[in-house]
């Protein structure tokens, strides 16, 4: 009976020491990758680095917005597209005669930014608060002389918009707007007396505000500034014999108007970008 018990008693730790010789072995197998476990994260890893084989290199994300235009689906209200504006405006800083504009601007959008267009307007003056003083407190001066005004405007000019947008009105509708600057060159017809009378070179620049009331119609707000030479008025200058003359001095000056107009689009349905 002791010889048997002995016995049994030291098999226990034999088995007990394959037992730990075998899950260590294990171990090690799962550790080094040569077991059927490590077979599926080798599979796994691989089809990884195909796919990113496939995909190339990651882009930035200014890379990926650089390959195409960064708002799609826009509406084109301007590229491609011809304006017909009527227009009425009045001029700002007349020291004698105010002047009120009323002609048209024409002009083509060859793209969303670039324009090039023509402004004609035919003015039709009034005195201001300075010239019927002058009438009222000295009438012989005024009669002998003349104050000069627009008779004639006339610009070809370059446009661009810089800033183009949206806007909500009144919380229901949802407008398109644009800033635009404009630039360009022609000549302006100066009417008055013949001591004031001419024709001379003009510049203009500008900058406005167009908003599109619907796709085919916008309404045109600009300040404009129209620098050329020329006579505010004559004067009258004594001579010796008791005679009198007029005479004029003419001066290059900035004359800025505001004008308004509605302008209409042809095509009447923009286009609409990629």
């Amino acid at each position: 009976m002791r010889s048997s018990v002995s016995t049994h008693a030291e098999s226990n730790p034999r088995r007990a020491a394959v037992a730990l010789l075998a899950a260590a072995a294990a171990l090690v197998v799962g550790v080094d990758g040569s077991g059927p476990a490590d077979d599926g994260l080798a599979l796994t890893a691989g089809g990884a680095a195909h796919a990113a084989s496939i995909q190339g290199p990651r882009r930035s994300a200014l890379e990926r917005l650089e390959e195409g235009d960064a708002i799609r689906k826009r509406l084109l209200l301007r590229g491609g597209r011809f304006e017909l504006t009527p227009t009425v405006g009045f001029t700002l800083n007349d020291a004698f005669q105010r002047n009120l504009l009323v002609g048209a601007h024409l002009a083509y959008h060859l793209n969303d930014d670039w324009g090039i267009g023509a402004t004609v307007m035919g003015g039709f003056a009034f005195n201001s608060g300075l010239a019927d003083r002058i009438e009222d407190e000295r009438p012989e001066k005024a009669d002998a002389g003349a104050f000069s005004n627009v008779g004639f405007l006339g610009t070809v000019e370059v446009l661009y918009a810089p800033l183009v947008g949206k806007f909500a009105l009144f919380g229901r509708s949802v407008l398109n707007y644009d800033l635009h600057l404009l630039a360009g060159l022609g000549g302006t017809l100066i009417s008055g007396s013949s001591d004031v009378e001419s024709a001379t070179p003009t510049g203009v620049v500008g900058i406005g505000l167009r908003t599109f009331v619907t796709h085919g119609m916008a309404l045109n707000i600009e300040v404009r500034d129209y620098i050329y030479s020329a006579a505010l008025n004559s004067v009258v200058e004594p001579q010796g014999d008791g005679e009198q003359s007029t005479s004029a001095d003419s001066n290059i000056s900035n004359n800025f108007a505001v004008t308004v107009g509605f302008g209409f689009y042809f095509p009447q349905d923009p286009e609409v970008s990629d």
